[in-house]
Formats: C-alpha cells, sequence, structure tokens
C-alpha cells in the first residue's frame, strides 16, 4: 500500500462530510497540522487516530488506510444527494432583536454525519447580525434539542418569556443566565436574567446550536 492513498482516502473523507482541516482536527481530537501532514506530506497515521475518525464519522478502517477500498475510489460511486439528508425547517428564529418564532412546514438538506450525530435536530432560519462571527444573516442554524446548558458559553437557541426566540452564546449564572452576542457590530448588548431581580423574564432553553447551512438563494 502506498502512503499517498492515505493522504487520499482522509482528503476524500473529511471533505465528503464537509469539514474544513481545522473543525477535522478538532473532531479527531488532533491539530491542523497533523491533518495537513496527513493529506499532503505522506505523514502516517497511528491506528489510534484512525479509530478515532472511524468512532467520529460511519468510515472503516479499510476506507482510511486502503488503496483498492478506500474511501478515495469508493466515494467517487456514492451518489451526492446520498451523503446529505431533509430535515425539518421550523420556522424563524433572530440572532439580534428576538421575533416570535413561526413554524412552516419545509425541509432542507444537512449532511447526514451530521443526522446521524444529532439525529432529533431541526433547523431554524437564523435573522439579524448579533451572532454573526459564527451564524450569517439568513442561514440555518443546525439545533440539538436539549432543556439545560451543558456547553457554558456556546450558543444556544433560547425562549425569552416563553415566545420570543433569539439564539446567543449562554451562559449558565448561579441564579439566571447571561445572553452574550458575537457580532462584528461591538454595539449589541450583553443580556442579564437575574432571577433574584422581581418580573426578570424567563428563560427557556430550546437546544444547542451545533452547525449551521446555507439556503440555495443565500447570496453575499
Amino acid at each position: 500500500m502506498k502512503q499517498s492513498a492515505i493522504s487520499n482516502n482522509i482528503y476524500a473523507i473529511r471533505n465528503h462530510y464537509g469539514y474544513t482541516q481545522e473543525s477535522f482536527a478538532k473532531l479527531v481530537g488532533v491539530s491542523q497540522v497533523t491533518v495537513s501532514k496527513w493529506e499532503t506530506s505522506g505523514h502516517d497515521i497511528s491506528d489510534k487516530n484512525v479509530r478515532a475518525i472511524c468512532n467520529a464519522l460511519p468510515v472503516t478502517y479499510d476506507d482510511i488506510k486502503s488503496e483498492q477500498n478506500g474511501f478515495a475510489k469508493k466515494v467517487n460511486r456514492i451518489p451526492l444527494a446520498e451523503s446529505f439528508v431533509d430535515i425539518p425547517l421550523y420556522g424563524s428564529i433572530a440572532a439580534g432583536t428576538p421575533i416570535e418564532m413561526i413554524s412552516v412546514d419545509e425541509y432542507h438538506p444537512v449532511p447526514i454525519v451530521m443526522h446521524d450525530r444529532y439525529p432529533n435536530s431541526f433547523l431554524l432560519r437564523v435573522k439579524g447580525t448579533s451572532m454573526d462571527r459564527i451564524l450569517p444573516d439568513g442561514c440555518y442554524a443546525l439545533v440539538d434539542p436539549c432543556k439545560t446548558i451543558e456547553h457554558n458559553g456556546d450558543p444556544y437557541a433560547v425562549c425569552v418569556n416563553g415566545y420570543d426566540a433569539t439564539i446567543k452564546r449562554v451562559r449558565k449564572l448561579n441564579n439566571g443566565f447571561e445572553l452574550v452576542p458575537d457580532s462584528t457590530d461591538p454595539t449589541y448588548p450583553v443580556q442579564t436574567f437575574n432571577y433574584n431581580e422581581p418580573g426578570t423574564e424567563t428563560i427557556t432553553i430550546i437546544g444547542r446550536v451545533v452547525y449551521y447551512v446555507l439556503p440555495f438563494d443565500w447570496s453575499f
């Protein structure tokens, strides 16, 4: 087996499932430089890292290590449509001033690997620029439903006072929440909801934002 087969297979796997070198490195638990070496310089990959890729993605040992049965050759026989799955798009969600969430009956494709990882996930349309460093205005945020904050500081979709929906980085406080924008516009304020203060609006967690896709008519 030629070492270039490993490079080709890893490159094909990463691109097939829609990862950048940086995001693929984070998924596997290595550095971006390591991924680059795997793909371009014939740098060998340990069995530990092969197992990490196989655990993170629906691929096999041969997909990575084989020249004859590797992913680079296999992927050419997989129709592009089979690497995506349609999931529901449930209305709109503000990433600026909160707006009322309105359900709609639409579906949009996401990479099947993301659906496999988050089988109960759904899409919410982002409107506004308060999160535009990570979520472009007009994109569809993939939300993994949950009721608690398990990753403090990550982006979450939340309901404010039961009906208004927004996406912000959420920090759980001792008795409340802090909603933090992640925007190129510094005028968006941090919002603090302190339940020690009478009349504080209730924050309800919808789910954690784990990915996003762009609509087919999206443009710069």
